[in-house]
Parts: structure tokens; C-alpha cells; sequence
């Protein structure tokens, strides 16, 4: 009898302690921008080794309302951040010119470059999918065929709405778009650095070309205007000058405005310590004054929603 009641004793305290394991476990649910995936996942990873006990994850098929974090990577617009939400900017990201790079004139292009008037003119010029470039060529013009962050924050930057953007739709994600540039010699499309170039090897991924824009309008590509061998170069010069013929937007996490501790927490280790990581995936870093100002906003948002007892926010120093 002693045996048995010893044996249940230690089945019920398992079982407690069980609970207790999972309910000492938060899960911080997110999804979004799926170019973003890539860094949103390595913050997860590097999170997770100092704090093991928030379990996060990126969600696919889940309702946005059941979601801790959506990630937007666009101006926001009246309506994106619902009522009882917040938003705060996490980094930034470049949209450039795409082509097959066995095009026939891709060295007349590379030369000469594409004025943003041009670029404009191709993408957002009456109806048509496919014209002859200046040299005779052919452009056949491709977009996302739904609604995307990337094809937004590309017609914003032109003062056009994501519904301009002529072209051929194309079914599926950025990664979709660049695949089927790859297959046409005579495709034009717009895409983000992190999907242009391997992340690995820092170079253009194959089959793809970048059409160089012509900063200074003059016709001619000079040299201060090759920025694009290495995609540490494209980052570099963009974030010295933030030139503004180049397309940049922001990738913003909008949040509860009462959120938890944990996520709280989360979005401000991404700020101090996270931007460590935005090169490395093709992402450029927010200004000194956006870091510090969103960090300000969190702080703000977790003394709103903390008990009576004084939680009290991790302060991550900044990476330098």
C-alpha cells in the first residue's frame, strides 16, 4: 500500500509540475510580410537563447486577429492600425529594378541606367503589360497578383496606389515574382535585396540582373553609381545618402496597444540588439532618432498595461 501510495504521489506532483511548466511558457504568435520571414526568424532564434521560456512562432494559416505581432511592410495608411493597436518600426527595406539577365540590351542598360521617370513610365503608363524599351527590346512587365506590402510600398514611392501597377499578374509570394523574371528574357518587375541577392554569397542571385537607376539624371551610369556587385555595397551607399530616387519603406510590427510583458519585451530586444541583423538579411537599419523614438513608445506601452505591482521592462543596451 505504501508502494502504491507513494507511486500516486509521484504521478500527481509530475502532473503539477507539468502544468506548471506550461503555463510558465508564453507563446507570441506572428505573421505577415513574408519576404521579412527570413530576419523575423533569426530575432526568434537569437531571442529565444536568452530568453527560453517565450516560445515564438510564426504563423501561416491563423485569423490576423489571433495574432500577437502582424508585420506590415508598408507606409501605414489610415485603417492598418485598428483600434486598441499600435505600430512600431522595426527596420527598413530597398525596392529596385529586376531583369532576366540574358537580356539582349542589358549592357546598353547597365550603361545607361533607368531615370525614375522611365521607371514610372514602364510600370504605371496606361494599361499595357508589354512595350518596346528605347533600344527596341521588349518589356514584358510583371506584379503580384494579390495585394502585397512590396507592390504598395513600390506604387507609394511613385505617388501611384498598388492598383496602378501595370503587368502580368503573377500568382504567389516575391519569391514567385523573381522566378518567373528568371524564366523570361524580356521580364521587368521590381523586387527587394534580400530575394535579389544570395544572402550567403552577397552577390545577385542567377539569372537576374539589376537595371542601375540613374541618380543624377544625366544618361550615363558613372561610377559613384555602380552600388550594385555586392549587396553590402547596395546597403552601404543607401544608408550614407538616402538618396531619394531609391524606393525604401519601413517594416513595421503592429501590436496590441496593452500588449504583454513578453511582447513588449520582444519588440524592444529587436530594437537594441536585433539590428545587429538587419545587413546580414538584406534589410537596412532605422535612424538613430525612429530606434530611439520606438523605443520610447514601449516603454510607454507596457507602463499602460503592467498590474499594480510595477512590471517592469528588460532594458536591452544597443548594439553598436
Amino acid at each position: 500500500m505504501q508502494k502504491i501510495m507513494s507511486l500516486i504521489v509521484l504521478i500527481f506532483t509530475t502532473i503539477i509540475a507539468a502544468a506548471q511548466d506550461s503555463a510558465s511558457v508564453s507563446t507570441i504568435k506572428i505573421a505577415g510580410t513574408r519576404f521579412t520571414y527570413p530576419i523575423v526568424q533569426k530575432w526568434i532564434d537569437e531571442y529565444a537563447k536568452i530568453n527560453p521560456s517565450v516560445k515564438i512562432r510564426i504563423e501561416t494559416k491563423v485569423p490576423a486577429d489571433s495574432l500577437d505581432i502582424l508585420i506590415v511592410s508598408h507606409i501605414l495608411r489610415a485603417g492598418d492600425v485598428k483600434a486598441n493597436h499600435a505600430s512600431v518600426t522595426l527596420n527598413r527595406y530597398i525596392l529596385l529594378p529586376v531583369v532576366n539577365s540574358e537580356r539582349s540590351d542589358l549592357e546598353q542598360l547597365q550603361q545607361k541606367g533607368i531615370t525614375a521617370d522611365r521607371w514610372k513610365q514602364i510600370f504605371f503608363t496606361n494599361g499595357q503589360s508589354n512595350f518596346n524599351s528605347a533600344g527596341g527590346n521588349e518589356w514584358i512587365v510583371y506584379k503580384r497578383e494579390k495585394p502585397s506590402c512590396s507592390s504598395i510600398a513600390f506604387a507609394n514611392h511613385f505617388g501611384n496606389e498598388q492598383k496602378d501597377i501595370r503587368g502580368i499578374p503573377v500568382p504567389g509570394d516575391d519569391r514567385d515574382l523573381l522566378a518567373v523574371v528568371k524564366k523570361d528574357k524580356n521580364a521587368i518587375s521590381y523586387n527587394s535585396p534580400g530575394i535579389i541577392y544570395n544572402i550567403k554569397s552577397r552577390k545577385l542571385v542567377d539569372s537576374v540582373a539589376i537595371v542601375p537607376i540613374d541618380l543624377n539624371n544625366n544618361g550615363v551610369i558613372d561610377a559613384k553609381e555602380k552600388i550594385y556587385a555586392t549587396l553590402d555595397d547596395l546597403l552601404s551607399y543607401t544608408e550614407r545618402t538616402n538618396d531619394p530616387s531609391i524606393p525604401v519603406d519601413q517594416v513595421h510590427a503592429i501590436y496590441n496597444s496593452k500588449p504583454g510583458k513578453e511582447v513588449t519585451e520582444f519588440l524592444s530586444w529587436i530594437l537594441a540588439k536585433g539590428q545587429q541583423y538587419n545587413h546580414e538579411y538584406g534589410f537596412l537599419n532605422p535612424d538613430a532618432h525612429t530606434i530611439q523614438s520606438e523605443k520610447n513608445q514601449l516603454v510607454t506601452a507596457v507602463l499602460k498595461s503592467c498590474s499594480p505591482s510595477g512590471t517592469q521592462l528588460v532594458k536591452y543596451p544597443v548594439s553598436k
